[in-house]
């Protein structure tokens, strides 16, 4: 365990990854293979959760905007959502030259960008501050 800087605040989240960042990125990265292939494997490949597919998109960004800018890089808000945006455009354009059982929706892309934005939103009012927790919880603060 090493010293924290004397700047160091739980409440504000830092620049730095957090302490398990090797383990938050591979974890995070498997989600966003999840989501790859959830998104775009043939239709009939996919298990139909029988909800509504704009929440799933929104609730699929929102998780993977959280992970990434709550627990791997706090603060690097632009870059996350400008990230979270072109994936969520790649997907769609994808998804409509793909020809398999998929096709591109706009409304898609905006229920993506919603979903980022409600994190980022989540993010800037304190996710921040419970990163700080979780690494002091597991020791490695």
């Amino acid at each position: 365990m090493t010293d924290l800087p004397s700047s160091y605040s739980a409440a504000v989240p830092s620049d730095r990854p957090l302490a398990l960042g090797r383990t938050w990125w591979t974890l995070g990265w498997l989600f966003v293979l999840f989501i790859l292939y959830a998104t775009l494997a043939p239709s009939h490949y996919v298990p139909d959760l029988h909800a509504n597919d704009k929440l799933e998109h929104a609730g699929a960004f929102f998780a993977m905007t959280c992970w990434f800018g709550g627990l791997v890089h706090p603060r690097r808000y632009v870059a996350l959502a400008v990230w979270m945006l072109l994936l969520g455009a790649g997907i769609e354009v994808a998804q409509g030259l793909m020809g398999l059982g998929r096709d591109a929706d706009v409304w898609d892309f905006v229920a993506d960008s919603f979903g980022t934005a409600g994190a980022l939103l989540l993010i800037y009012l304190g996710l921040g501050s419970w990163t700080g927790r979780v690494e002091r919880f597991l020791g490695f603060a």
